[in-house]
C-alpha cells in the first residue's frame, strides 16, 4: 500500500470511528442498573428502548462509574457525557433559581411540580445560565415517593420529637431546613451515610422511603415518618454542545426518548407507591404518622427557609408559576 493509500485508509478509519462515537449516548445515573428496583434505571431503560432502531447506541453507566456528581456535571458541560441523571443541587452553583424545585412543603404533589415544569417558563429560567455553560436541563426524574424522615432511635410523631436527633444533610439547603425544624444536621456524602448511621455520627436522614429499602439501610433505620416534605427530585441533564450539533431528526428522536424515559420513571414511582409500606414493614421498620396539626407546624417553620434559598424576586416567580397551573 503506497503512502497516499495508507493516508486515505487511515482517514476513512478515523471518520468511521468518529461517526460511531457520535452515535453513542452515554447515560450516567446513581444506583444499580436494575429498572425493577431503581427508579433512575427505569428512566434509562425507557430512554434506551425509545432509541431502538435509530443510529443512537445507548450505554448506561450506573453509580459512580463516570465519577462523582460534580465530576459528571463537568463532563456533561464539556460534552464528554451526553445524558446525566443528576442531583438537583449540582445545578445550584450556576442556576440558583433551580432551588425552587426543592422548597420544602411548597409543592403539594409530584403532579403539581410536573405541571409547573411543563406549563410555565421556570425551566427556561433555570436553563438560561446553564446553557451558557454547556448544560441543558430537560426533565425531572423522581427517585421514589415524597421525602420523609428516617431514624435509628425512636418514633417521630411531632416536631418536638426531632429535638434530640442528628440528621445527615444532603446540602446546605437541607441543613437549614433541619435547623429550622429544631434538630441538628451535618452534611455527609452519600457514600459515607451507612457508616455514619452505624457509628452514630448521624441518627437518620430526610429521604424517600425507598432509599433505605434499596440500600439496605433498613438494617439500622428502624423508624420512618411519612412527612411529604417535597418530591424526591433529581434532574435530567444533557450536553448542550452535543444536542445542538444533532440534526432536527436526531433531536426529535432524543426528545421522544427523554419523554419515554420520564414516563417510565413515573410509571415506576406509581407502581412503587402501592408496595413501599409493605416492604418497610417486612424489613422491620416502624411507620409512625404525624400527630394532627404537626405537619402544619413543620410547614410554618420550613417556610422561613424559602427566602434563604431564593431571592424575593425568584420566590415570587415560583409562586406565580405555581398559581398559574392551579387556575
Amino acid at each position: 500500500m503506497n503512502a497516499i493509500s495508507k493516508l486515505l485508509s487511515a482517514s476513512a478509519i478515523a471518520l468511521i470511528g468518529a461517526a460511531a462515537q457520535a452515535s453513542e449516548v452515554k447515560v450516567a445515573f446513581n444506583g444499580a442498573d436494575d429498572p425493577t428496583t431503581n427508579a433512575e434505571a427505569a428512566f434509562v431503560a425507557g430512554f434506551a428502548k425509545a432509541l431502538e432502531g435509530t443510529e443512537f447506541d445507548v450505554k448506561s453507566f450506573p453509580s459512580d462509574t463516570l465519577g462523582s456528581e460534580k465530576e459528571r456535571y463537568d463532563q456533561v458541560s464539556q460534552g464528554l457525557i451526553e445524558v446525566d441523571l443528576a442531583a438537583l443541587s449540582s445545578t445550584f452553583g450556576q442556576s440558583p433559581f433551580a432551588k425552587g424545585i426543592q422548597l420544602p412543603f411548597f409543592f403539594q404533589s409530584r403532579d403539581e411540580l410536573d405541571a409547573v415544569a411543563k406549563d410555565t417558563d421556570v425551566m427556561a429560567t433555570i436553563n438560561e445560565p446553564l446553557l451558557e455553560n454547556g448544560v441543558r436541563m430537560v426533565g425531572l426524574n423522581y427517585i421514589g415517593m415524597d421525602i420523609g424522615i428516617h431514624n435509628t432511635k425512636k418514633p417521630v410523631a411531632t416536631v418536638a420529637d426531632l429535638a434530640d436527633l442528628r440528621f445527615r444533610a444532603l446540602n446546605s439547603e437541607q441543613l437549614a431546613l433541619q435547623e429550622a425544624l429544631g434538630t441538628t444536621g451535618t452534611i455527609i456524602s452519600w457514600s459515607e451515610v451507612a457508616n455514619a448511621l452505624q457509628t452514630g455520627v448521624a441518627d437518620g436522614y430526610f429521604n424517600p422511603p425507598n432509599s433505605a429499602i434499596r440500600t439496605g439501610h433498613t438494617e439500622f433505620l428502624k423508624h420512618f415518618t411519612p412527612v411529604d416534605l417535597t418530591p424526591s427530585t433529581r434532574v435530567v441533564l444533557i450536553s448542550e454542545d452535543w444536542y445542538s450539533a444533532l440534526s432536527d431528526e436526531e433531536k426529535g428522536q432524543i426528545d421522544a426518548a427523554i419523554e419515554a424515559g420520564v414516563q417510565a420513571n413515573r410509571d415506576w414511582v406509581n407502581a412503587w407507591a402501592g408496595e413501599v409500606r409493605a416492604k418497610h414493614e417486612a424489613a422491620g421498620v416502624t411507620i409512625t404518622e404525624l400527630e394532627p396539626g404537626e405537619r402544619e407546624k413543620m410547614e410554618e417553620l420550613a417556610r422561613a427557609t424559602w427566602t434563604t434559598s431564593l431571592s424575593e424576586d425568584e420566590l415570587k416567580a415560583w409562586q406565580d408559576a405555581k398559581a398559574s397551573v392551579a387556575q
